[in-house]
């Protein structure tokens, strides 16, 4: 039952346009991680089944190749950046920055936060334009009569999705608590 003065339900705390936001974004992510994960086990099945089909009855399966390589890996790869961002995945080499001053370190990751926000943007903005670009065309896979074009749509769609979430994270750099630099391994 909603209280109709403010909209909301009577127990629901309010939520701030920052929450909401924050809400919002994070629905989005879980579905790019789920759609990741979907294309993850679609590539498994039909690279399995292949595999079987070929070798059992000696009738490989319709472009699956092709789908594997142009769709689901594509899928798999890009749609998972900000889970990947999230959970601390990217490889850093932290040799040098271990050995800095505490203020040193704090400027050089301020600088490796910038650089890669920053490509973030460069990629949103240059795959963006390559998928637009690509929607106008009308090539289609060698063995199937499926666009390529819409797989373009893919890579900066999974680039936006991390640059958001860099953007969101950008207040924590100072602190030392920005999602770039979890240790999710022992350092040496």
């Amino acid at each position: 039952m909603r209280d109709h003065a403010s909209g909301a339900a009577p127990h629901e705390p309010h939520m701030t346009p920052a929450q909401s936001i924050g809400k919002w974004l994070a629905r989005c992510e879980l579905a790019l991680i789920y759609l990741a994960v979907l294309a993850t086990g679609a590539m498994m099945l039909l690279t399995t089944g292949d595999a079987a089909s070929r070798y059992f009855l000696n009738l490989p399966i319709l472009g699956a190749y092709e789908i594997t390589e142009k769709y689901l890996m594509v899928a798999a790869i890009f749609l998972g950046l900000s889970y990947a961002y999230r959970g601390g995945a990217f490889i850093r080499v932290t040799f040098l920055v271990e050995r800095l001053s505490p203020e040193g370190k704090q400027v050089a990751d301020h600088f490796a936060y910038l650089v890669t926000l920053a490509y973030c943007i460069v990629f949103v903005i240059a795959t963006g334009q390559q998928a637009i670009t690509a929607i106008n065309d009308d090539t289609t896979l060698t063995t199937l009569p499926i666009l390529v074009g819409p797989t373009y749509w893919l890579i900066p769609l999974g680039f936006l999705a991390m640059t958001v979430l860099l953007l969101i994270d950008l207040p924590r750099v100072r602190q030392g608590r920005a999602m770039l630099f979890q240790q999710d391994a022992p350092t040496s």
